[in-house]
């Protein structure tokens, strides 16, 4: 951890004037010291430019956290026609993987961004412009939640799903004030990394709330994608009553559509204008060519795919198919460019499969109101209505498949398999029933040996797959 942050007491800030829609996917073009920091509104729009350019690289959300939702779950497969993410997908894991190692830095880059942000708004000299404030805030709603969701990612990557049995367990380094050089730190329990992400929610949701305080575009962690990651949140930790708040919150605030036609579903990932569905995505632009470093080339040109098995589970009048049997599926680029899409981190679709999940498993189930938020998507997408359901039906095994199909290649499986223990066949059937449930990723080596208190997860390679 210490190795990371010396490199961070010199924070990436940019001196940035393209348009909100792509700065993202570029690099922060100035550095400024931690002691020149932040003496104007700007530099703390600057810091924040760089807060997402770390978040949004291909090394964290640009690719990475995204590929490794995917690539070790039941949904892909991989023709190895690249070694891109190749083992990851046939948990061929070291601890000096280098997706691993991406991931880590470029997360608590991002974090370390955000805490110098949080620093210096919530300590403001006495004689900084009250015009000036409302920025400030804004730039300090943005670096809460943004510190949370990367938390986040950073748990469930390198540490295991939360449950009673688990929360005693190490999670993640937990960050709330700039580290200093040779700091010792410590890896925090599942519980203690929860209660830092929710803590940071609720200053984030203050400032959101505050008078002036900007309202962003679906290229920035606004207000309602806050609420809809506390929806997120609160469905990996069983607080069902917690998520469906949020999630209700997130629908409110958005007043979007699910889209219901072939075209508008195509459209959605195959054009850069935000979407009616759209609640925070990580922006692209059209001239962005990362080659191998983009997600859609994955997909496109190396290796990765959805797995025949399952397409067919999508019912012939579905309108995902218009994506997802051609080349690339979702991640198929943008007409002008196969390198692009914008890659949805929250999406209106989700909001609605959690309200249908926290109604059907909450401690007294309502599964009227769970086939309600469940067909708010699935009535669009193939036309499902009650007529449909057999008597026999087990509604959550739908809301499941839906949830499946739907998030297809955003990301999401591999969480859910684990945070459901549910048993998977992966690694194109090489491991089957495999209890992916109790598996972890290693810390990478590099940050254990810089011997500043960041211990590895004892015994992880022990739980890795096993042929039958």
């Amino acid at each position: 951890m210490k190795k990371i942050f010396y490199i961070l007491i010199i924070a990436i800030s940019g001196n940035l004037l393209y348009s909100c829609d792509d700065f993202l996917t570029r690099t922060p073009s100035t550095s400024v010291t931690e002691e020149e920091a932040f003496e104007t509104a700007s530099d703390f729009e600057n810091a924040m430019h760089g807060v997402y350019y770390n978040l949004g690289t291909y090394r964290f959300l640009g690719r990475d956290v995204l590929a490794i939702g995917e690539a070790p779950s039941d949904v892909t497969t991989h023709s190895a026609a690249t070694t891109h993410f190749l083992n990851i997908f046939n948990y061929q894991i070291l601890a000096t993987n280098l997706y691993l190692s991406e991931i880590w830095e470029y997360g608590y880059k991002a974090i370390a961004g955000s805490s110098r942000i949080i620093e210096a708004g919530e300590n403001l000299p006495e004689d900084f412009p009250a015009y000036d404030v409302p920025i400030v805030e804004t730039q300090l709603a943005q670096a809460y939640a943004l510190r949370a969701l990367t938390t986040f990612y950073l748990t469930n990557i390198f540490g295991l799903p939360y449950s009673d049995a688990n929360k005693s367990t190490l999670g993640v380094v937990n960050v709330t004030k700039p580290v200093k050089p040779f700091e010792n730190v410590a890896r925090a329990t599942l519980e203690e990394n929860y209660t830092h992400i929710l803590t940071d929610i609720a200053k984030a949701k203050e400032y959101f709330g505050k008078d002036g305080v900007e309202a962003l575009s679906y290229a920035y962690m606004n207000e309602t994608a806050l609420y809809a990651f506390e929806a997120r949140v609160k469905l990996y930790l069983k607080d069902y009553d917690g998520a469906i708040e949020a999630a209700n919150t997130a629908i409110s605030l958005r007043q979007g559509v699910i889209v219901s036609t072939p075209d508008g579903y195509r459209n959605m990932y195959r054009s850069l204008a935000a979407s009616s569905e759209d609640i925070f995505y990580i922006a692209k632009s059209e001239d962005n060519y990362l080659s191998a470093n983009s997600y859609n080339t994955l997909f496109n040109n190396y290796g990765l795919a959805v797995s025949g098995d399952v397409k067919a589970e999508f019912a012939a009048n579905d309108i995902r198919l218009a994506l997802i049997e051609g080349r690339g599926g979702k991640m198929a680029g943008i007409y002008t460019n196969d390198q692009v899409s914008n890659l949805p981190v929250f999406r209106l679709p989700e909001q609605y499969l959690i309200l249908a999940e926290a109604y059907a498993l909450k401690q007294t189930p309502d599964y009227t109101e769970a086939i309600k938020n469940l067909l708010e998507v699935a009535s669009k997408r193939n036309g499902l209505d009650e007529s449909n359901i057999p008597e026999t039906a087990d509604i959550l095994d739908l809301i499941l498949n839906e949830r499946k199909l739907e998030l297809l290649q955003e990301g999401h499986r591999y969480f859910d398999l684990r945070r459901l223990r549910l048993k998977a066949t992966v690694s194109d059937g090489r491991y089957s029933d495999f209890e992916i449930y109790d598996f972890v990723y290693p810390v990478p080596v590099s940050e254990v040996n810089a011997g500043f208190g960041v211990i590895q997860t004892e015994g992880w390679s022990n739980n890795l797959p096993k042929t039958q």
